[in-house]
C-alpha cells in the first residue's frame, strides 16, 4: 500500500495487519476501523502486505502525533521497531509519535501489561484518550534464521527454548481455535519436541554487579511485560517502565513436570513450583555450552566431546515471532516510547 503523503501527517495513522488473528483482522477490517474513525476523526489506514512492512510504514510516520498498531503482538513489535529505528540511542520519547495499541491478533499480551481490558472497545477508548505511559523497549542481538547475527527491538517478552517452537505451532493452529486454546495446544506440542540446552548466562544485576550462572533449561523467558501466550502470567511482577528485566527459567526435572507447569501459568502460580526460578537484571547474555565445558561426569571422567548446538536447538520467540536462536544478548532502552493507556491508569 502507498504510504500517505506528507500533507496528511497531522492525522493518526492506523497500521493494520489483515493477516493477524489467523486472517480474522482482514475479514473484519471494516467493522474494526469504524469505531476508530468515530473516536479519532479522520485517520489514514495502511495495510501491511508482507513481513517487515509494518516496520517500514511506522518508520515513515515519524512526524505523526499518533500511530496505532491494529493486529497482533508481532505487528506491534514491527511498529515499535519502525518508530525507534535501528539506532543504538533512539530519539527521546517526547519527539516520537504516541503509540496506540488495538489488539486484534491471537495473543494481545502487551495490552494486559498496560492494564487494558481485553475488549475491543477498551483498546479504542485508550487510543482516543489523552493518558499515556512511557515504557521501556528491549533490544536483542541474536542469530537469525539464516545463521547471521542480527539486532531487533522488542517490547513485551523474549523467550528462548520452548517459546520459539510455540510460535510455529500456534501459527499453524486452525483459525477457529480461540487464542488461549491455540497457545495451550502449541505449548504442549512444543514441550514434546523441545530439548534441554546447557547455557552460560551472564547478567548485569540491578545494583550494577555482574553475575554468571549455568542454566540447564527447557525455556528461559526475558520479560518487560507480564504475560505472553494469550494471557499466561509468566512474570506477574514485571513493570514495563522500571528499567529492569524479569527472567523466568524452567529447569524442571522432566518434560511431564514441564507440562504440568502449563496449568499454573495462567494464574501465575508457576513461580512457587519446583524447577521454576526467577531473577531480575538490567541485561543478560545466553550462550550455549559445549558438553565438555559443563564439568565432569559423576564417575570423575571428563564429559565426552560433542558437536556444538546447531541452529534451531534453542529457538527464540521475540514478541510472538520465531526469529532466530542463541547466542543471545538482551538489554533495555529505558522509557523509550509513549503508549496510550486507559483513563485513570496509574502512571509510575
Amino acid at each position: 500500500m502507498r504510504i500517505p503523503r506528507p500533507e496528511t501527517e497531522s492525522r493518526p495513522l492506523v497500521i493494520a495487519n489483515p493477516g493477524a488473528g489467523r486472517g480474522r483482522t482482514g475479514r473484519e477490517l471494516t467493522a474494526l476501523l469504524e469505531p476508530l474513525r468515530r473516536a479519532l476523526g479522520d485517520i489514514d489506514v495502511a495495510l501491511t502486505t508482507h513481513t517487515g512492512h509494518a516496520t517500514e510504514l511506522a518508520a515513515a510516520a515519524a512526524r505523526r502525533s499518533l500511530v496505532v498498531s491494529l493486529g497482533g503482538d508481532g505487528t506491534l513489535s514491527e511498529v515499535v521497531n519502525g518508530l525507534l529505528g535501528g539506532a543504538q540511542s533512539p530519539p527521546a520519547a517526547a519527539s516520537l509519535p504516541r503509540l496506540g495499541i488495538v489488539a486484534a491478533g491471537t495473543g494481545g499480551d502487551f495490552g494486559r501489561a498496560l492494564g487494558i481490558p481485553a475488549r475491543f472497545q477498551d483498546y479504542v477508548a485508550a487510543v482516543a484518550g489523552s493518558a499515556e505511559r512511557t515504557v521501556d523497549v528491549g533490544w536483542a542481538r541474536f542469530t537469525d534464521g539464516a545463521g547471521q547475527p542480527t539486532r531487533r527491538l522488542w517490547i513485551n517478552v523474549l523467550s528462548a527454548g520452548i517459546g520459539g517452537l510455540v510460535d510455529r505451532y500456534a501459527a499453524a493452529a486452525p483459525a477457529l481455535l480461540p487464542g488461549r486454546i491455540a497457545y495451550a495446544q502449541a505449548t504442549l506440542r512444543a514441550i514434546v519436541a523441545c530439548r534441554r540446552v546447557p547455557l552460560r548466562c551472564r547478567t548485569l544485576l540491578p545494583d550494577g554487579r555482574s553475575a554468571e550462572r549455568v542454566l540447564n533449561a527447557y525455556a528461559v523467558a526475558v520479560c518487560n511485560g507480564s504475560t505472553f501466550g494469550a494471557g499466561m502470567r509468566v512474570a506477574p511482577m514485571a513493570q514495563p517502565d522500571d528499567g529492569l528485566l524479569e527472567v523466568i527459567t524452567f529447569e524442571t526435572a522432566t518434560k511431564l513436570r514441564m507440562a504440568l507447569r502449563l496449568t499454573t501459568l495462567y494464574a501465575g502460580r508457576h513461580l512457587r513450583q519446583p524447577g521454576v526460578a526467577h531473577f531480575t537484571c538490567r541485561s543478560l547474555s545466553l550462550e550455549p555450552i559445549r558438553p565438555w565445558e559443563t564439568g565432569h561426569r559423576p564417575d570423575g571422567q571428563r564429559r565426552p566431546a560433542a558437536a556444538p548446538p546447531s541452529l534451531g536447538l534453542f529457538p527464540l520467540d521475540v514478541d510472538g515471532d520465531a526469529l532466530g536462536d542463541v547466542p543471545l544478548e538482551v538489554g533495555l532502552l529505558p522509557r523509550a516510547l509513549r503508549v496510550c493507556v486507559p483513563a485513570g491508569h496509574h502512571l509510575r
